[in-house]
Formats: C-alpha cells, sequence, structure tokens
C-alpha cells in the first residue's frame, strides 16, 4: 500500500529558490569611457605642471673627491665593504644635503 504524505510535509523547494533569488543584489553596468578623453577635471589647486624647486647647488668636482676620499678612508678604517663608486655617489649625497641646508640655518 502507498502511503500518501500530507501536504504540509511536502517541501516547496521552487518558492525558496525564487525568494533566494530575489534577494541577490543585481550587477551594475557600468559605462565605457572613451580613450583619450577625462572626464575629471583637476582641482585648481592641483595641476600637472612640475613645482617650482630651488635651483640645484652647484659642487666642484673637486669638493666632491676629496669628501669621496674621506669616505672611503673611514670606510676602510672600519672594515667595511664597498667601492670607489659607492663612495663617490655617497659623497655627492652629503654635500647636496649640506649645500640646501645651509641657506635655511643663515649663517
Amino acid at each position: 500500500m502507498a502511503t500518501k504524505k500530507s501536504p504540509s510535509t511536502v517541501k516547496k523547494a521552487p518558492a525558496k529558490k525564487a525568494a533566494a533569488a530575489a534577494e541577490k543584489p543585481k550587477a551594475t553596468v557600468r559605462k565605457k569611457r572613451a580613450t583619450g578623453k577625462s572626464t575629471a577635471k583637476l582641482a585648481p589647486t592641483l595641476s600637472l605642471e612640475p613645482k617650482h624647486t630651488a635651483p640645484e647647488p652647484e659642487i666642484s668636482h673637486d669638493a666632491i673627491s676629496l669628501r669621496a676620499y674621506f669616505i672611503a678612508e673611514r670606510r676602510q678604517q672600519m672594515g667595511w665593504h664597498g667601492d670607489s663608486h659607492t663612495d663617490w655617489l655617497e659623497a655627492v649625497a652629503q654635500l647636496r644635503a649640506e649645500a640646501l641646508e645651509k641657506p635655511l640655518k643663515k649663517r
């Protein structure tokens, strides 16, 4: 004999699927921009022009070589690894920093 199930025990799967599908947000469609055209405008304070910076200090070749010599001497005394090229670059960096620092101190 076949047993009949009451209507309250039968699951209603199609109704649950429809409700779950209705809860999902739909994807938004984005408009494509034309290449080469910018729609955003820059604020008045922003510009693409480079800022005016202080002129690069002029450092003589002799000053750089003298500083590089002392850097190399110290490096060798301390037993650090390095070469003359890195000594030269360090000398240039130090002299630039000192040259840019001088006008601020007003000696």
